[in-house]
């Protein structure tokens, strides 16, 4: 029974899926992919040229969509109007996307050195530094990692788009209200 080239691309990739978010994409390589694949290193060669190819597979896609999305909340609209209603319109959206590229989001956030991790972090914390009131960048920046940390907590744990949203909502309340903002969105006195 001869094995089909697209079943073997798609081993390939659902195993590299796998190890990247688990290890890491520096710490993966495509011999352990090949040997979980139960194929040869050198076969994997026939349908990816490197690591960096299956890892452009995975990932760029979720990079496209992050890009677009942050297109929408980078505009005078969203940038330092953090109201109940702008978190309300800020959750859904997020969700949606973290769910359709919740793994691809995982490994390029779960990569210790990769510039898709780098490219969001930078949007991120540049932008909340522009907007927070706050005059220190060094306490703007590890406010920003801490919501980069809390998102990759999120997809690690949950991966339908009902719990990605609520718990996207919690924690985008609390990195733009605060504490006062969380309890109002959960309905604490």
């Amino acid at each position: 029974m001869q094995v089909k080239k697209d079943d073997i691309q798609n081993k390939i990739l659902t195993v590299a899926q796998r190890l990247f978010i688990k290890n890491g994409y520096e710490n993966t390589s495509l011999k352990m992919i090949a040997d979980r694949s139960y194929i040869s290193k050198s076969n994997i060669y026939r349908y990816y040229r490197s690591k960096e190819d299956i890892y452009e597979a995975l990932v760029g896609p979720a990079r496209q969509a992050v890009v677009n999305t942050m297109s929408i909340f980078f505009t005078p609209e969203f940038i330092g109007i953090y109201s109940p209603d702008k978190c309300e319109e800020i959750a859904p959206i997020l969700a949606k996307l973290f769910c359709e590229h919740r793994k691809g989001m995982l490994i390029a956030l779960r990569s210790e050195t990769g510039t898709d991790r780098k490219m969001i972090e930078q949007s991120i914390i540049a932008k909340f530094i522009e907007a927070c009131p706050i005059d220190d960048d060094g306490t703007k920046e590890l406010i920003s990692k801490l919501l980069i940390y809390g998102l990759i907590e999120i997809l690690l744990k949950y991966s339908d788009e009902e719990n990605i949203q609520k718990h996207l909502k919690h924690l985008i309340y609390y990195h733009y209200l605060g504490l006062d903002g969380l309890k109002a969105d959960i309905g604490c006195k």
